[in-house]
């Protein structure tokens, strides 16, 4: 079975809906969709003492969590609500973790996304290679402007990926939230459009082509070659 592939540039075309086999590849990693059978994969990172930090929100307490989890973002993709896809390695399809990409208001313009990083691949190139991927998906594939992530209070490995991805930290946990009058338990991460292009510029060759596997490419149709 053939399958269509593009390297995304400024001009890629923008997705409304990614396709049911969207894939995003990158020279050691592959995104794709997130599906029941990454249950058991979550859940049994839970005993790696680091699980509670691998996570840019709070992590789930239960399996069913993490079911719940899973089944709402199947149903938020099937709507074109959400898109969350694991990270898996090329070659061993090893589960890295998995990306929630997020719309915020109807423009589409402003994404959030939230990560998860197997304790076993934390503070490795495929963690920052599966952030950067992320990053450049909802760019490129989705047509953000800006993207933000959220980063518990004294995550320091997980805050230190998403400086290492690209991101800048511009609210700091513990400020104070207007709304809630509390102080913030989580940062807020930001990247612009214009640090994504930024970013871009620095991992690519002479001919503009993208250098750095985590600008990468897109397979919409399933491939026999990629049993993922």
């Amino acid at each position: 079975m053939s399958a269509s592939t593009s390297t995304p540039n400024a001009d890629s075309r923008i997705y409304a809906h990614l396709p049911r086999f969207f894939r995003w590849f990158t020279e050691h990693c592959v995104l794709r969709q997130l599906d029941g059978a990454d249950v058991p994969r979550i859940w049994r990172s839970v005993v790696q003492p680091l699980f509670p930090e691998c996570w840019s929100r709070q992590a789930p307490r239960s399996e069913r969590e993490v079911k719940e989890i899973v089944r709402a973002a199947m149903a938020a993709w099937s709507q074109g609500s959400a898109f969350s896809m694991a990270a898996v390695k090329r070659q061993s399809h090893e589960f890295v973790g998995f990306v929630g990409m997020h719309a915020v208001g109807d423009t589409r313009s402003v994404w959030t996304v939230d990560f998860f990083i197997h304790p076993n691949f934390m503070a490795s190139p495929n963690a920052i290679e599966a952030i950067m991927a992320a990053a450049d998906l909802t760019f490129a594939a989705l047509g953000a402007q800006k993207i933000y992530s959220g980063c518990p209070a004294g995550h320091e490995v997980f805050e230190q990926l998403l400086y290492d991805a690209g991101f800048i930290e511009a609210i700091p946990a513990g400020s104070l939230d207007h709304q809630t009058q509390q102080p913030r338990r989580s940062s807020l991460f930001e990247m612009r459009r214009d640090d994504w292009k930024a970013i871009r510029r620095e991992y690519s060759d002479h001919t503009g082509t993208p250098s750095l596997a985590s600008l990468g490419t897109a397979l919409t149709k399933p491939s026999a070659l990629e049993l993922l």
